[in-house]
Parts: C-alpha cells; structure tokens; sequence
C-alpha cells in the first residue's frame, strides 16, 4: 500500500518540533546558568520595551535568542498538534498527547513570565524547567505516535502488571528528583557541597543548613540507580517478550550512569557552564526516553 499523502512532512515536521522543543530547553538552561533571564529586564514579552533591543551585553542577547526560540519552535509544535489531530481523529494516543504538548507549552510560556515580572522565584523558575521537560516529552510522544500510525508498526504486547507499575512509579520518581535538582540550582545550594560522593568530605552534612539541599539531590540520583537496575533485572528475564522495551531500558540505564558520571563532573567544575549544559542536556534525554518507555507501558495493558 502505497504511503498517505502528506506523510513525509508530518513526520518531518514532527522531527523539526521535536529537536526544537530540546533546543528550547537547552537554550533556557544556558539562559538561567549565565544569570541572563533577567537580561531583557522585567518586560515581557518585550525585551526593554522594544520588539528587537540593543544587545548590549550578552545577557540581553542570550535571553533574547531564548524567547525568540520558544516562541517559534512553540508554533511549530502547535502546528504537529493540529494537523496530527486532523489526520487521526480516531486515535487517542493523537489526541492526547497534541493536549498535552499544546497544554504544557502554554503553562511553561506562563511560568517563564511569571519568572520575568517577579524576579526568579526558585519555587517558578523550578516548576518552569519541569513543564519545559514535559512540553518535550508531550511533542517527542506525539512525533512518535505519528511514525507509528504511518508506517503500521506498533505493537501491544501483555505487559506484567508489576512491570508496568514499576516503570510508572520510576517516571514519577524522577519527575520529581528533576524538580528538587532544579530547586537546588535556583537555590544556589549546588555550589556549597564540595567533593564527591561525599560532600565535604562528610558523609551526611549538618542539619539544617542549605547543604542538605544539594545531599538529597545526590540521595535521589543513587534512588533513580536503584530503580533502574531492578527495571532492567527484570525485563532481562522477559526480552525476547518485549523487543520495544528492552533496548530503550538499556539505552535507559547508560543514561542514568551517565547522569551520574557527569554530575561529578560539575561538581569537579564548580559548576562551570560546559559541564551543566551536559548535565542537563543528558538529564533532558534521559526523561523523554523514560517517558517513552512509561507509554509502551501504559499501552500494553
């Protein structure tokens, strides 16, 4: 049978929407990281009360170039969501993640301004990382239900329902181990644990003070390790059953290690902006194959 008309450029523009929404997050990190997100003032959406403003430093420029990249790659998504939702009318995985990705990228647009007219509150710059993650995560599921209804290749296999909860329960886990990591960024409390594994040089830091911040960041990431690793034990047992998971768990687990090992990395940096930018960038690609792996899931019941 021959290939639908319009195939090739809903797949593609379901690919330009994707990497585009990993570039608003990239962008937005580099943004926060280099303390530009103040750069255009507390105007918004105009940056210093202009349309296009004196670049004047880097900072203007580089919270310039953000906005700018969400709100075009923004009406690109929007764009996948309705047309996928045009041509599949009858699928509920189209309608629900066009939802959700539309949803998510309005409430991160929201945030990110909240953030501007009040000064970086930790609390909404935190929440704004997360919904930028899942704006990602609502776009890449929503390309990759596209693929998969054009080119006939999914597959729904029985999954155990034991599996199914652990993989659910390990999404959330993370969801919120992101937010705490980005709590303590905003807070600043990153910069005062020295060393690593131990935080200077300690095993548990004294109570009460901000250090335990950044302690319980490290707890978590060791918890998400654990998760994994008894994810993975358990599909191994049933690969051959699940082709579609088993390879992305994989996949999974390098990423955790690598989440780990470049952690160490930043903290071996005093944060500097390469490391970060490959923290959170690796961060960033391991919650949307996470999330993958969490839909296969949920749709093999």
């Amino acid at each position: 049978m021959s290939p639908r008309r319009g195939s090739k450029a809903i797949k593609l523009l379901g690919v330009i929407a994707s990497l585009g929404m990993f570039l608003v997050d990239m962008v937005g990190f580099l943004d926060t990281q280099t303390g530009s997100a103040l750069g255009c003032g507390q105007d918004w959406p105009l940056c210093h009360g202009q349309v296009i403003p004196h670049f004047g430093n880097v900072h203007v420029l580089i919270e310039f170039v953000h906005r700018a990249v969400v709100g075009g790659f923004a009406l690109v998504a929007v764009a996948l969501a309705i047309w996928a939702w045009a041509r599949y009318r009858s699928s509920l995985d189209v309608k629900a993640f066009s939802v959700l990705s539309v949803g998510f990228i309005v409430i991160q647009s929201g945030l990110g301004a909240l953030a501007v007219l009040f000064v970086n509150p930790p609390v909404v710059l935190a929440l704004h990382l997360g919904f930028g993650l899942l704006a990602l995560v609502g776009t890449t599921l929503l390309t990759v239900a596209v693929f998969q209804l054009e080119s006939g290749t999914r597959t729904v296999r029985h999954l155990p329902r034991e599996l199914g909860r652990l993989m659910f329960a390990t999404w959330v886990y993370t969801f919120l181990a992101i937010y705490w990591g980005s709590y303590v960024a905003f807070r600043h409390a990153g910069i005062l644990c020295r060393g690593w594994p131990l935080c200077n040089g300690r095993l548990l830091p004294r109570w009460g003070s901000l250090v335990w911040l950044d302690e319980i960041h490290r707890l978590a990431a060791l918890g998400l390790a654990a998760l994994v690793t008894v994810l993975l034990l358990r599909l191994y047992r049933r690969r051959g059953q699940f082709p579609e998971l088993w390879p992305a768990t994989v996949v999974l687990a390098l990423l955790v290690a690598s989440q780990i090992a470049s952690g160490a990395w930043l903290v071996a940096s005093r944060l500097a902006t390469g490391p970060y930018l490959v923290h959170v960038g690796n961060l960033t690609v391991l919650f949307t194959v996470l999330s993958y792996l969490t839909y296969l899931s949920l749709v093999a019941r």
